[in-house]
């Protein structure tokens, strides 16, 4: 993908794309364009300052810190996301960890751009600060699907959460690039349990897994599902005698 073409695309969604056109020149005038492989990460704990990185492609692992020193997915980033923000607010060091689950371009403006930029005018550094909005949106979206008690309603919503930009009325696949160990992670449910719920939602239709993908056939009817409008409690309760015995039958492709 070329300059131009990167450059359209981020502004597709999220928080540049909402911010004026004098200020969406200036951030790109600072930005470079990178590549980042499968595997790698762009920051770890405890990474000093570098700057801020918005997703044009691909999906960026967001790993949250746990007592026991480890550090968890909680979220994938996808297009239109910008993150890495902290230390320009705090001047602390990350206390998050950014890992590169896909083949990912990204665009990084270094601290010491952005800070020109704010310093340009008032309006800048208004549109620099507005930044962690979009971010505390992430965090209370993800907050909201963990806190659905019924797993299978939980792991629905979390796909629905980590999937690309959905386009038009929803009725399109959508391709999730997600294993299910990352999914189970992501929404607080054991691998098997991910395993019986995907294959229940594959019987319905709504989805079907390959290896380390799971694309969303019918996001609006998973969309329902996941806030609970289809009557029934779960796939379990809802799901037709042809759908129960595909269910049992078919197996799953591993994912992870």
């Amino acid at each position: 993908m070329d300059r131009a073409a990167s450059e359209r695309k981020i502004l597709q969604t999220g928080w540049l794309a909402v911010q004026s056109p004098s200020f969406q020149a200036a951030i790109f005038r600072q930005a470079r364009l990178t590549s980042f492989p499968i595997g790698s990460f762009v920051y770890h704990l405890g990474d000093d300052v570098g700057g801020i990185y918005g997703v044009v492609d691909g999906g960026i692992g967001i790993h949250v810190p746990q007592n026991d020193g480890s550090a968890m997915l909680a979220h994938i980033a996808r297009c239109g996301v910008w993150f890495g923000y902290g230390p320009l607010l705090t001047r602390r060091r990350r206390v998050l960890e950014f890992s590169v689950l896909e083949p990912s371009l990204l665009f990084h403006v270094p601290l010491a751009q952005l800070e020109a930029i704010g310093a340009a005018s008032a309006e800048n550094k208004r549109a620099l600060f507005t930044i962690s909005e979009y971010g505390m949106d992430v965090a209370f979206h993800t907050i909201a699907t963990l806190q659905i008690r019924n797993v299978e309603r939980r792991i629905a919503a979390t796909l629905l959460r980590v999937a690309p930009l959905m386009n038009g009325s929803g009725s399109q696949p959508i391709v999730v690039a997600v294993t299910q160990s990352q999914l189970g992670e992501m929404a607080n449910a054991a691998r098997d349990v991910v395993n019986r719920s995907l294959a229940r939602l594959e019987a319905r239709g709504w989805v079907s897994v390959a290896y380390r993908t799971v694309t969303l056939l019918d996001p609006a009817a998973l969309q329902r599902f996941a806030e609970g409008n289809t009557g029934k409690s779960s796939l379990a309760e809802d799901a037709s005698p042809n759908a129960a015995a595909r269910s049992k039958t078919r197996s799953m492709p591993p994912t992870a």
